[in-house]
């Protein structure tokens, strides 16, 4: 992942993880937490406060805010008001205890979600979150042979069902159409979402498509 080198870019060409982001708060907003009095929220992977700054609008009952990123984006988030920032892998540092835990576009870097909803299953009884799919970016994928090990959605939906009691799932297919095989270079290139290879110079000038899909599920889980 290079989301470091780029967040400066990261927020003019998030397209579709500001998309997402807003879908994940509509389906969030048909729970009832917005009825809670107050409400602790743990984000993981909170980058650049793209979802942050959207929940943080709709919702007047938060009292506690931890945030999280694997990289430092602090000087991001200074116009949030939020209590801590847990710098870190989240499968490495301690998941603290909250009401809620949120994420978006997150999720399908982890390689072991068993493990990662059982610890959080642990300490929140609340898990909303969204995550990219089998199918995700599949023109990167026949071109450049480039891709993350995406789960598919039946999948993630059966391991959530291990560890919370209810388990409500949406997915959708996003296309992005482009001006021309460069703009879509630049849109993976700013949001970091390609992978961790990096594809011959050969086969970048050999690039010619002009859109990309995305999968993405959206889970609400509870117990």
């Amino acid at each position: 992942m290079n989301f470091n080198k780029h967040f400066n870019e990261y927020d003019n060409y998030s397209f579709v993880q500001k998309k997402v982001a807003i879908k994940l708060l509509e389906y969030i907003e048909k729970t009832k937490i917005a009825e809670e009095k107050e409400l602790s929220i743990f984000e993981i992977g909170c980058g650049t406060g793209i979802f942050t700054r959207e929940y943080k609008e709709k919702f007047s009952n938060i009292k506690n805010l931890i945030l999280n990123d694997k990289f430092d984006s602090r000087q991001f988030l200074s116009n949030i008001n939020y209590k801590e920032f847990l710098l870190g892998d989240v499968t490495e540092i301690e998941i603290p205890q909250t009401d809620l835990v949120l994420s978006s576009s997150v999720f399908q870097w982890i390689e072991d979600i068993d493990l990662l909803f059982k610890n959080i299953a642990l300490k929140s009884n609340k898990l909303y979150f969204s995550i990219y799919t089998f199918g995700n970016l599949i023109e990167i994928k026949n071109h450049f042979g480039i891709s993350l090990n995406y789960k598919k959605f039946e999948e993630i939906e059966k391991s959530a069902k291990k560890f919370f009691k209810t388990v409500k799932a949406y997915k959708e297919t996003i296309k992005l159409n482009f001006e021309s095989p460069i703009d879509v270079l630049k849109h993976l290139k700013y949001t970091g979402v390609t992978g961790i290879q990096k594809p011959s110079v050969k086969n970048i000038r050999t690039f010619k498509d002009k859109e990309l899909t995305y999968e993405v599920a959206y889970f609400i889980c509870e117990n």
